[in-house]
């Protein structure tokens, strides 16, 4: 069931399963990492729904080819709307009331209407506030999809509405293969560039979304560079190459505080790399993409240092959220490693 999306075959196989059965329940909760299909499967779902061969066993689900089904997967249906944050950093509680009032209003296309809300763990307490008596009493014709990274952020009384499903990571090959089955960037980068490849697969974090947007040389740079001054930083720092060496490098870490947390935790995920390989070879790593380079780094030095290390980048983490003068905090941090 569902055709065309990779990984997350067993909970395909059971939403496929509701919707045949007609037990799907009206609102669910998809979470999982960027990239990991969440979109793809929710676009999917709206096409079985309304699918007009859903109950012919020889057919795919969704089928594709019916009107219903190329509709809601060319972007085209009236019947299913998205919601976002719209460029705004929260979902306010005006698009929650745009939503109730729209509910009423009965399908054009078909017997269903679809509600995908994009990034809802960004709903503020009103907003979701709004949403709950839409959710406790829709009408029949309605399905609401809720998108997230982390449920956590929902109020309980969203959650005990709509059972939370996740999608899984998928695996580095599955992405290999799909990207290069289907972009010809890819293909063409792997062979000119493998170790930038490697990078973009370790850098997309098990979603082949992310995977997919890397290839854009434009996107990908700014995440190029980032890993780069962390692992140039954490390698100067585990070969105690002194304040000759670091202190240069703390002058590449940005003065604005938002991008600031970001290369110090790129940084988080290369020393988490390192202190798990201390515990097994076999780790799973988030940063590295050349395992040996990291085994290699981590055998320099003892776990307690790793630990030293990580205790004061977690530090200047915090005290950066503080507003604390930045090039003080990422001084602090050298002396605290004993780094300079």
């Amino acid at each position: 069931m569902f055709t065309g999306i990779v990984g997350n075959h067993a909970l395909c196989q059971r939403l496929g399963n509701d919707i045949l059965d007609n037990t799907l329940p009206h609102a669910m909760i998809f979470e999982g990492p960027r990239g990991t299909g969440k979109h793809t499967l929710v676009r999917l779902i709206a096409a079985a729904l309304v699918c007009e061969r859903k109950n012919q066993a020889s057919e795919p689900l969704p089928c594709r080819c019916c009107l219903s089904c190329r509709k809601i997967l060319e972007g085209k249906s009236p019947d299913l709307i998205t919601l976002g944050t719209d460029g705004r950093v929260t979902i306010g509680v005006d698009t929650v009331r745009f939503l109730r009032e729209d509910v009423s209003i009965v399908p054009n296309d078909s017997d269903k209407k679809i509600y995908v809300i994009e990034d809802a763990d960004k709903m503020t307490v009103q907003a979701q506030n709004a949403l709950l008596l839409t959710l406790e009493e829709p009408p029949s014709y309605i399905h609401f999809f809720l998108l997230c990274e982390n449920a956590g952020f929902l109020l309980e009384t969203i959650r005990s509405r709509a059972p939370v499903l996740r999608t899984e990571p998928i695996p580095t090959e599955q992405i290999d293969r799909y990207l290069c089955e289907q972009d010809k960037r890819a293909a063409q980068m792997k062979l000119s560039d493998p170790k930038g490849y490697a990078e973009l697969l370790t850098s997309a974090r098990f979603g082949i979304g992310q995977a997919l947007d890397y290839l854009e040389p434009k996107i990908f740079a700014p995440v190029r560079q980032k890993r780069g001054l962390a692992a140039d930083f954490v390698c100067a720092a585990i070969k105690e190459e002194g304040a000759s060496v670091i202190l240069p490098l703390l002058s590449r870490f940005s003065s604005k505080r938002d991008l600031l947390r970001e290369q110090l935790l790129t940084v988080s995920d290369a020393m988490r790399d390192l202190i798990l390989l201390k515990k097994s070879d076999d780790a799973p790593l988030t940063f590295y993409s050349d395992r040996e380079e990291a085994i290699d780094l981590c055998d320099r030095v003892s776990i307690q240092f790793l630990y030293h290390l990580n205790d004061a980048l977690r530090c200047a983490i915090e005290e950066n959220t503080k507003n604390a003068n930045v090039r003080l905090t990422l001084i602090k941090m050298a002396i605290a490693a004993e780094l300079i």
